[in-house]
């Protein structure tokens, strides 16, 4: 199962084109550090290794998160046996797990995708933890979980989820383990290059966490919808079966604390108003742990007609989460339909090739003095980084966006900009003397994304310096 869902995602990988993450992430990596202002290090890093050793191409990039779901696939199989089931059931975990939400996760290469697999994986530890197993394995997840805090802090959720559980569980010989105590030094020993570099640029992420937490009430909206499409819009009972049996089966009891850790993660996402998505893995354990009860249900008669059912539960759950992630619709059919309103994550990354040509288009058409001159300006991040990785004869490009302006200001003789995007700040006259649109971007097939229908401006007189004007040019969101 594994197997065949890496296949499908390396298969449409390249179907439309890069997300403007993607390019953001391969460029932060390009400039190594302990951290940046919107996520650690390790995501960014990985990114521009890929591209180093593949190319610069979506597939490239993408090799690595397909193989990371593909690896959970394996996980919550695994985490199935752990419990007691059967081949069948764990089987039947990984077919659930296969044609989920991480099937779609699997497609971009963002920081969830590692954030997901360090969940299951410490929550296949801990469920081997919990039933007797060599304490000395507290090691590896004090090891998985500081890698993990080196990706994305929300795994924090996942360690106070944990405590949680095993409070209320009353699993006091955890509590008293010194190898469970070890697990967390560990953690923290991994974390500290990224804390350190937090505290010394003046705890950035803190900023981020704020500025996520200002939309509290839509992530909080989001997260039931979430839930049921990220378990399977038809497949969800399993997950729905599996928190049952964990919290009330009788032989479950060694694994109650996981089972309460995962409804404690959430809780604290809807109380600190971060995206819905952030205790999003502790949904493994849920889809092992059904896949447990429908094992038990097939069991108790006319297996075949229920294994059908079953089976087209998984068909079509399957086919619904790929409709509404994958790229596997022909670009110009995408751009017909509904989905661009409705997946923007899709139709992000539609229309790179044709952003970059009409700058460059901008560009070329400089008088050569000012070509000499110029310097391009981007409102965001997923606007720079294209134009760096995919452009050609191109001035040299900043932004004062997240990790962009952290990597200063131009030239001092660039005098001459060519703005990509809206303004950020909006008041333009408080940096230049004069600006007009040179070019709107269309990406041909009116696909309403992120940069359709944005300008191409030009613009001359420098207010002040850049280095004078290069703080109030910094936006963190």
């Amino acid at each position: 199962m594994a197997g065949l869902m890496v296949a499908l995602l390396l298969t449409v990988s390249g179907a439309y084109g890069f997300h403007g993450d993607e390019m953001y992430y391969v460029m932060a990596g390009l400039h190594p550090a302990f951290g940046y202002v919107d996520q650690p290090p390790l995501t960014p890093l990985l990114s521009a290794a890929s591209v180093g050793v593949l190319g610069v191409s979506p597939t490239a990039i993408r090799v690595l998160p397909a193989v990371e779901m593909g690896l959970v696939v394996v996980l919550v199989g695994l985490i199935a046996r752990d419990f007691g089931g059967s081949r069948r059931a764990q089987l039947l975990a990984a077919v659930t797990a296969a044609v989920s939400g991480y099937l779609g996760a699997g497609h971009l290469d963002t920081t969830t995708e590692f954030d997901l697999l360090a969940w299951a994986l410490i929550l296949w530890l801990v469920v081997r933890l919990l039933a007797g197993a060599d304490p000395r394995l507290w090691l590896a997840v004090g090891v998985t979980a500081g890698i993990g805090l080196e990706n994305k802090d929300t795994l924090l959720f996942l360690g106070a989820g944990l405590a949680i559980g095993l409070v209320l569980a009353r699993r006091w010989d955890v509590v008293r383990s010194g190898w469970a105590w070890a697990a967390i030094g560990i953690a923290l020993l991994l974390w500290v290059p990224n804390l350190v570099w937090q505290a010394a640029n003046g705890w950035p992420q803190l900023t981020m966490a704020s500025r996520i937490a200002g939309y509290a009430t839509d992530n909080r909206a989001q997260i039931l919808p979430l839930l049921w499409l990220f378990a399977g819009p038809v497949l969800f009972p399993v997950a729905v079966a599996g928190i049952a049996w964990i919290l009330r089966a009788r032989n479950a009891a060694p694994w109650r604390a996981v089972g309460l850790a995962g409804p404690a993660a959430f809780g604290l996402v809807v109380v600190t108003g971060g995206k819905p998505y952030y205790a999003i893995g502790s949904l493994a354990v849920f889809m092992a742990a059904g896949s447990i009860v429908v094992d038990r249900w097939l069991a108790r008669g006319h297996a075949i007609l229920k294994g059908v059912g079953f089976a087209v539960a998984v068909v079509v759950s399957g086919a619904l989460v790929a409709f509404l992630t994958l790229p596997i619709l022909p670009v110009t059919t995408f751009a017909a339909s509904s989905l661009p309103a409705t997946v923007p994550d899709a139709a992000n990354e539609v229309g790179w090739p044709a952003f970059v040509a009409t700058v460059e288009g901008v560009v070329a058409a400089l008088p050569a003095d000012e070509r000499d001159r110029a310097v391009i300006l981007t409102n965001d991040y997923s606007e720079a980084s294209p134009l760096i990785l995919l452009g050609s004869g191109l001035p040299p490009v900043y932004s004062g966006h997240n990790a962009y302006w952290a990597w200063g200001p131009p030239p001092a003789d660039r005098t001459v900009v060519v703005h990509v995007g809206d303004w950020r700040p909006t008041d333009w006259s408080r940096f230049f003397v004069g600006c007009h649109d040179a070019a709107r971007i269309d990406n041909g097939l009116g696909i309403p994304n992120g940069e359709q229908g944005k300008a191409v401006s030009v613009c001359t007189g420098l207010r002040a310096s850049w280095r004078t004007m290069w703080p109030a040019l910094r936006t963190i969101s």
